[in-house]
């Protein structure tokens, strides 16, 4: 928490919700108190933005002098005068909108054939025999003709077991990659908008870029992994942990000593909440142990083990501190 008013490198917005996160946290100190006072006090701009804060996560208005308990009721506090636009409060109103609405997964969802919701899986059967397994958040589309069989992933991840057809090949496209089946089993990922890795399970799948005809593609074989992030070429095949990397399909998440950012960022995958870490130590933490895919579960045993607090604003956010 940076407790200094004038900081410049922090926008406002920042500053208000590290300010609300501080006085929520059930241990502020009368030296930080004190500091909120000034910062609150010392201008219109101040005010409006932690007013803001309090707002967009659903919050009833906190007493400008105390903070009360988490069970008790809120002092009454004298109406803040509403200002214009700030650019603090425009980036906190587009995180909160980010958050709360959802516009890309509403988009992937409009246009997809089948769909999970966030912790939800889901097993299909297509029209030609084949099965996929979603994964959660994901969003998929079917093309279908009589020439080939195509599937685009739009978001998430998702396990295809194929049926074989040498007429009509099979073919998942994710951003920029093609992943054509040459076997059996093997699942694609989006764990970000322009990344895509692919997992083979059984016997192998030959990866292409879309935009590139007169590249040769890729073959990736039982066992391996190929990563693509946009804007790069495909990466070589590298031999993969198939047991950890198929551990969702159990209900299960395995880690091996990896930061607590990178642990986090892929339990905002099941989490309806969304998840963010206060402080560079917060995120540096090692994790390493077998968690369940149930986001709840899985914040509550990475709390207790690592013995870290938790703020909730509102349904939508939770963060970790220590």
């Amino acid at each position: 928490m940076n407790t200094d008013p004038d900081n410049s490198n922090e926008s406002l917005a920042d500053q208000a919700i590290d300010w609300l996160v501080l006085m929520r946290s059930g241990s502020v100190t009368d030296a930080a108190r004190r500091q909120f006072q000034a910062w609150y006090r010392q201008d219109d701009a101040n005010r409006q933005a932690y007013a803001e804060a309090e707002a967009l996560w659903g919050s009833v208005a906190q007493a400008v002098k105390t903070a009360p308990p988490a069970n008790s009721q809120p002092k009454q506090t004298h109406a803040v005068p509403r200002l214009p636009r700030r650019a603090g409060l425009a980036i906190a109103a587009s995180l909160v909108l980010g958050l709360l609405l959802g516009r890309d997964r509403l988009h992937d969802w409009l246009l997809s054939d089948y769909a999970t919701a966030v912790g939800e899986q889901k097993q299909i059967q297509l029209a030609d025999g084949s099965s996929v397994l979603l994964n959660t958040d994901t969003a998929l589309d079917i093309d279908w003709s009589a020439e080939k069989r195509r599937v685009v992933l739009l978001r998430g991840q998702a396990e295809f077991k194929v049926a074989s057809n040498v007429n009509r090949p099979f073919e998942v496209e994710a951003g920029d990659a093609a992943v054509r089946a040459l076997g059996t089993v093997f699942d694609v990922a989006r764990p970000a908008a322009d990344k895509v890795e692919v997992n083979v399970t059984e016997h192998a799948v030959a990866v292409r870029l879309t935009g590139q005809a007169d590249v040769a593609p890729i073959r990736v074989e039982e066992g391996q992994q190929l990563t693509y992030s946009a804007g790069g070429g495909l990466d070589k095949p590298a031999s993969a942990n198939l047991n950890q990397l198929n551990a969702w399909k159990r209900g299960k998440l395995i880690f091996h000593d990896q930061a607590l950012a990178d642990v986090v960022a892929e339990l905002n995958r099941y989490s309806k909440a969304k998840i963010i870490l206060k402080g560079e130590n917060v995120k540096q933490l090692r994790v390493s142990g077998v968690f369940p895919t149930d986001g709840l579960a899985m914040l509550d045993a990475l709390q207790k083990s690592l013995a870290l607090r938790q703020t909730a604003l509102g349904p939508w956010l939770v963060i970790l501190h220590s």
